[in-house]
């Protein structure tokens, strides 16, 4: 296993102080992820470098930020796949948020939206293995789940970790702060789909349709990209759409 040496550039931004970039450079394995570069500067030179970290293998979303203009989880990024070995590795916060300090962001209206869409963690688990993500994974064999005698059906976590990356990415949020955005709106859809409560479902619709929400979507597609979890948060909103229209058309008469 060799050892780098690479060079992080990282913004800084305190209330009191002008934002600026630091460089710190340190030595990291080859396999090292940048959360672990992240941890080596914070260790190593500036006790008061402030990011988010928790499980370390993408399940919580909390380390999100930009590297290299790119929205990631630093937890998956390997330094390799981002260090070109000469340029220094550059990480800021996550756009379309308020900033608290440095790499941090206000999550707060974040977590509102995803409240407010009333989806909730687990969902019934697909009869087919794996169950990480909604599209085919190629190269990933499928097999079907085997239930316990005792066991009804399995229970998993939702696709979605609340990263907040997609909001990071999308170009409507940096023009309308009151834009539900994808993780909402995808969440709106989920929730929809689980609802056996008319009221409910149209009050989500309802939520999907209304002046910050679906139509407010300029279909740029990034938050797909972004994605780390493959949740397709730009086709829910299509599918949203598609559902408000044909509501319409119903209610006109059309057929």
């Amino acid at each position: 296993m060799a050892t780098l040496n690479v060079t992080l550039e990282i913004f800084r931004y305190k209330p009191d102080q002008e934002p600026h970039y630091d460089t710190f450079t340190v030595q990291v394995a080859d396999t090292a992820y940048v959360i672990d570069a992240l941890d080596e500067a914070w260790a190593l030179y500036d006790h008061s470098l402030t990011f988010r970290h928790a499980c370390h293998h993408s399940s919580c979303g909390s380390c999100a930020l930009r590297i290299n203009g790119v929205e990631k989880l630093p937890c998956i990024t390997r330094v390799t796949e981002v260090w070109d070995e000469h340029n220094p590795i550059r990480l800021d916060p996550l756009r379309n948020f308020p900033i608290v300090s440095d790499l941090v962001v206000d999550v707060s209206g974040f977590f509102q939206r995803m409240s407010a869409s009333r989806m909730k963690i687990t969902r019934d688990a697909e009869p087919v293995l794996p169950l990480t993500v909604d599209k085919p994974v190629p190269g990933v064999q499928t097999a079907a789940v085997e239930l316990a005698d005792n066991l009804p059906r399995f229970n998993r976590f939702e696709n979605c970790i609340e990263c907040g990356i997609c909001q990071s990415a999308c170009p409507t949020m940096a023009v309308d702060d009151k834009f539900f955005g994808p993780a909402g709106l995808a969440a709106i859809y989920r929730a929809c789909q689980q609802t056996d409560d008319p009221a409910e479902a149209a009050h989500l619709l309802a939520l999907a349709n209304g002046e910050h929400g679906v139509w407010r979507c300029h279909s740029a597609f990034e938050c797909l990209d972004a994605c780390p979890q493959a949740v397709d948060p730009a086709g829910k909103i299509m599918a949203l759409r598609r559902e408000l229209i044909a509501q319409r058309f119903k209610k006109s008469g059309r057929r």
